[in-house]
């Protein structure tokens, strides 16, 4: 676009498409009412636009971040196929519109100058939360548009100063790259604990120390129940294939609602749920993924049975309470996990399934952030726990 806008160069194909070739005043060439100056403007003006309404949506929702529906993706890359198309074959159509001319064209950089900045400031505070390098990368980048769009209209055409602006917008997608690189290595780190959504979650201001904090969060202990049936009918591989295929289907449904698997204990699992803090500490979606996990065994049980291999069961313990959140080990090798008496809880309500010939056991400070959940509960009353000197208040889902 540059080179054929260029005063001398390729310049012959019209005023309507770029410009006027006689200068309005020395060293300036007059672009008002031309494609080319229309679509400098609206070059930062649509990106500005995106960015804010980016951040708009993202205060009035609980979810930080939403793909962009496919409707929005084809309506945006039709306008860019028929702008491109009406700039080359009819650009008298461009030309004539409002936005072209000179006076309206600053309202529109002064916008896109509000919007950028706007941007910046929302990005600001994702940052003094998480302090990642992207979101200050960002912020950064963010200013830069917006002063490079403030030096496309003030500057004189095809002087030194007018350069700048280009300058501004390669040093801003330089940063953002370089950021984004770093960005990803950490995520890198995050996905080894965390389902995508969580870290998405986590990275976008929802703040998560590695170093260890206190947080009451919902603990999760899942178990197979008849696996060793199946190692008397199976020989060791097809035995392996079919445990993990269990234990896969424990473990999509604690990603399914948005849990941290924190690690696989033979053929079973733990689980935390509101490592991100919601408003019941995780024990809502704890609940929705232990009754997933009904629907999901019993769908792969009928799969399994029909082949002639018997029925797998499964118990799971659930149980909200005060833990240490962190990593622990060597820096060679570690674990984000949880630490304290409601890890050991859930993992004992876990063995109490078999007891109360139940698949879900859970404590009623689980039950107490379930109330308006519209679960089932019913109660299996105080039953005795291996390291606690007084009964424990227990329940089941229906």
């Amino acid at each position: 676009v540059h080179g054929i806008a260029t005063p001398g160069v390729m310049s012959t194909a019209g005023d309507s498409y770029y410009g006027s070739t006689a200068p309005s005043a020395p060293g300036r060439y007059d672009y008002n009412g031309t494609v080319i100056g229309l679509s400098a403007y609206l070059s930062l003006f649509v990106p500005s636009l995106f960015f804010a309404a980016a951040y708009r949506r993202r205060m009035e929702r609980s979810q930080p971040h939403r793909r962009v529906s496919d409707t929005v993706v084809i309506i945006v890359v039709a306008l860019l196929v028929a702008y491109s198309a009406l700039a080359v074959w009819k650009p008298q159509i461009l030309t004539d519109l409002p936005l072209s001319q000179q006076s309206n064209a600053y309202y529109l950089a002064a916008l896109s100058m509000t919007l950028f900045v706007f941007a910046a400031s929302r990005q600001m505070e994702t940052y003094t939360k998480t302090r990642l390098p992207m979101h200050g990368a960002l912020v950064i980048a963010f200013l830069f548009l917006a002063l490079a769009q403030l030096i496309m209209v003030a500057a004189t055409f095809w002087t030194l100063a007018w350069w700048e602006y280009h300058l501004l917008m390669f040093v801003a997608v330089v940063l953002a790259l370089g950021a984004l690189f770093l960005e990803l290595d950490r995520r890198r780190g995050l996905e080894r604990f965390l389902p995508a959504e969580v870290v998405e979650r986590v990275v976008s201001g929802d703040l998560l120390r590695l170093a260890g904090e206190r947080r009451v969060v919902t603990v999760m202990f899942a178990d197979l129940r008849g696996s060793t049936k199946l190692a008397e009918q199976l020989p060791a591989e097809e035995l392996l294939t079919t445990v993990n295929e269990y234990v896969g289907v424990l473990a999509h449904c604690v990603f399914a609602h948005g849990g941290m698997l924190d690690k696989f204990l033979g053929d079973g699992l733990m689980a935390i749920f509101g490592v991100v803090p919601d408003t019941s500490d995780g024990a809502v979606p704890a609940a929705r993924a232990a009754l997933q996990m009904r629907d999901e065994i019993a769908r792969t049980n009928a799969a399994h049975v029909a082949r002639g291999l018997p029925p797998v069961g499964f118990g799971v313990g659930l149980n909200t309470g005060e833990v240490i959140l962190g990593a622990v080990g060597i820096p060679q090798r570690s674990e984000f996990t949880a630490i304290g008496d409601a890890v050991n809880t859930a993992s004992r309500l876990q063995e109490l399934t078999k007891e109360f010939d139940c698949d879900v056991v859970l404590s009623s400070q689980t039950a107490e952030r379930l109330k308006t959940a519209g679960l089932g509960l019913r109660d299996l009353g105080a039953a005795p726990v291996r390291g606690k000197a007084q009964p424990v208040e227990i329940l089941t889902l229906e």
